[in-house]
């Protein structure tokens, strides 16, 4: 079970102005909302050690890691067009010599931050079709006829 607490501190937009989860974040947060799809759940039913995965749900985070790592460019390249006209506007100033420093640094920081996302998306997809084959062969074996000795 997740930790609500945690989450209302750390994210309040995910709860309503009554402290419960809204809508959109039961969505797009399962485990929070104590839902059963969650992606990996580590019950223990009938005594025996079982791990359930949900591929569904691990794809669908993989797709939020793209759409964050898409957005990730987008936004913190944003003021590259700008930097230029900045620094030639304060030639002569400090800033204006240092300002292509800081953006160089910024945007190295910024793809580093890209290159993980996108690698975490990839990780999450490779899993969640790992997975899924491995169930479809599991059912396919059970499938076949046994072979008598």
């Amino acid at each position: 079970m997740a930790d609500l607490e945690f989450e209302r501190r750390m994210n309040p937009w995910l709860f309503d102005g009554n402290g419960n989860l809204t809508e959109e974040a039961k969505k797009q947060f399962p485990d929070l909302a104590g839902a059963n799809n969650a992606p990996v759940s580590l019950n223990t039913p009938g005594g025996g050690k079982t791990v359930a995965v949900n591929p569904g749900v691990l794809q669908q985070a993989a797709q939020n890691a793209f759409a964050l790592r898409d957005a990730v460019k987008t936004e913190c390249g944003q003021p590259g067009d700008h930097v230029n006209a900045a620094a030639g506007a304060l030639k002569g100033w400090a800033l204006g010599t240092v300002l292509p420093a800081f953006w160089g640094t910024w945007t190295s920081q910024s793809n580093g931050l890209q290159g993980t996302v996108g690698d975490i998306g990839t990780n999450l997809q490779t899993t969640a079709q790992g997975y899924a084959q491995t169930e479809k062969d599991v059912h396919a074996g059970f499938a076949q006829p046994s072979a008598k000795s």
